[in-house]
């Protein structure tokens, strides 16, 4: 088993006891994501966006299982309730004594019983510019998304105070659209982060289609894991993170497409994980990220990522810890420069990078093609390792192609590094090794 496995605990409390291990005045420096603070974009939840539109076209001719000629889609165990376009929802629930839902104007309550163990499955269809779904409970349930707009001008349009997992089903054939507003109401003492949020895990399933305007925060938001095994998910915008999850996230199946102005995807859990799926990114805020974690970042198997970063400072993929790239075909460009916060002294840089890893970089399968495009923008940065089994990899950057603190050894793969003004691998190591890799630049390896 690697050293990263083996040290897996040691670092974790390495980094909980002592916080960020980025160091001022680098030029590539750590960062939080970027949240922009100006409110954007129209409330037509047709989206003419030829990426969205894109997105859609690939999910309209999936069907699924399901029964769609019956309201409650042929489930067990289903609760259903439509919104009326200003009319009050209408309910159809049989569990009344399990289950409690409740409608104050558009606003849709449900609340499961202490003690339930039963799995309830809410259908939810219908359109409402001024309403919501809220659930409360403490044991696990589904929702399925079977052709529904939900604005909500003053808060979460989906909001889940549950924090046991919630199964959320787009159904086959159908568009879904979900829209928060720029200014939430007080909540109290509830957590309210984003469009669609839970408190709990979410997993996401399915084959239609769902669009997420993201006005106040976070697009898509869960204090748990949140984990996409299908469904076609277009976040149009987000004020601050399109996926955002305080425990992992994984990506196994899907098209999703992503326009933030912070991350496209966090995770401030242990890891983000993609072993399937087609996913694009596209992020323009400063030091805004298009996949970043807290420790380690995973793509894997059949993954197709193409991740687009516009912001001073910002980086295609940022580990706190170690990337790993085994498979997959990964395509990034960065086109913002440095980014300098001279808020604090001595002020604080940061290079835009196509791939940034604290400690260490594996590369053992896939095709990674890097663009860095902007003024003193890296392709790769490593603060310690970079091992490289198989595979092969494209760097063109302004700045260094490969900029690695520790040692470089390539065994395996192959691939093009060049950088325009300076070198294509800077390796500070005492192991150089760059394999079968070809350089070009300026000055000389």
């Amino acid at each position: 088993m690697r050293l990263k496995a083996l040290f897996l605990m040691v670092f974790f409390v390495f980094f909980v006891s002592c916080g960020d291990d980025s160091s001022p005045n680098s030029g590539d420096s750590s960062d939080s994501s970027g949240n922009g603070n100006s409110s954007g974009g129209s409330n037509n939840n047709n989206s003419s966006s030829s990426g969205n539109n894109n997105v859609k076209t690939k999910c309209e001719a999936i069907p699924d299982d399901l029964n769609r000629g019956l309201d409650n889609l042929g489930l067990e165990n289903a609760i259903v309730i439509k919104y009326n376009s200003g009319s009050a929802p209408s309910i159809d629930n049989p569990y009344q004594s399990a289950v409690t839902v409740s409608a104050n104007s558009e606003n849709v309550v449900v609340t499961t019983a202490p003690g339930t163990i039963t799995e309830y499955n809410l259908v939810v269809s219908g359109a409402t510019s001024g309403g919501s779904l809220k659930v409360y409970g403490e044991y696990k349930i589904a929702i399925y998304l079977n052709g529904v707009s939900i604005t909500n001008p003053s808060g979460p349009a989906i909001n889940i105070q549950n924090n046991k997992k919630i199964s959320l089903h787009l159904v086959g054939q159908t568009e879904n659209y979900i829209t928060d507003g720029p200014n939430y109401a007080s909540s109290g003492t509830e957590d309210a982060k984003g469009t669609i949020f839970s408190e709990g895990q979410l997993v996401f399933s399915g084959s239609g289609y769902l669009e997420i305007k993201g006005k106040n925060r976070h697009a898509l938001v869960s204090d748990g894991y949140l984990s996409i095994e299908g469904g076609c998910i277009a976040v149009v915008e987000a004020e601050g993170d399109g996926i955002h999850a305080n425990d992992d996230v994984t990506i196994k199946s899907g098209i999703i497409s992503i326009a933030s102005k912070g991350d496209a995807i966090q995770s401030e859990g242990m890891a983000v994980v993609v072993t399937g799926g087609q996913i694009t990114a596209k992020t323009t805020g400063i030091k805004s990220h298009g996949i970043t974690s807290l420790f380690q970042t995973s793509i894997k198997d059949n993954a197709n990522i193409d991740i687009n970063v516009s912001g001073n400072g910002s980086k295609g993929i940022k580990s706190d810890k170690y990337t790993e790239i085994m498979g997959g075909t990964v395509n990034i460009v960065t086109s913002g420069g440095r980014d300098i916060d001279n808020t604090v002294a001595p002020p604080d840089t940061s290079n835009a990078i196509g791939i940034k890893s604290h400690t260490e970089l594996w590369i053992e399968g896939g095709t990674l093609t890097i663009k860095s495009l902007g003024d003193k923008a890296k392709g790769i940065s490593v603060d310690e390792n970079i091992y490289m089994t198989a595979g092969s990899i494209n760097i063109e950057a302004d700045d260094d192609g490969i900029k690695v603190d520790g040692n470089l050894n390539v065994t395996g793969g192959s691939g093009s590094v060049t950088s325009k003004k300076k070198l294509a691998i800077d390796c500070k190591g005492a192991t150089c090794n760059k394999g079968s890799l070809t350089t070009k630049d300026p000055g000389s390896f």
